[in-house]
């Protein structure tokens, strides 16, 4: 599982994590389905969300393997 389909998780919903970060939900559909990981700069936002149960790191890790596929 990446860390934005457990960050997703944790809050509730694609719309629940859209409404905390002031994004629609589309986006955050675009980020698990599409990209298969969250834009760098909500990396932080996201994080806090989750009470640090997603952490930046793990954040990043979507990113590094994202790039390796």
């Amino acid at each position: 599982m990446s860390a934005i389909e457990k960050a997703v998780k944790i809050v509730g919903s694609q719309t629940a994590l859209a409404q905390i970060l002031g994004v629609k939900q589309a986006h955050v559909w675009n980020w698990l389905h599409i990209h298969k990981r969250s834009p760098a700069k909500y990396i932080r936002r996201i994080s806090s969300a989750t009470k640090g149960q997603v952490t930046e790191s793990d954040l990043l890790q979507d990113h590094e393997t994202s790039i390796d596929h």
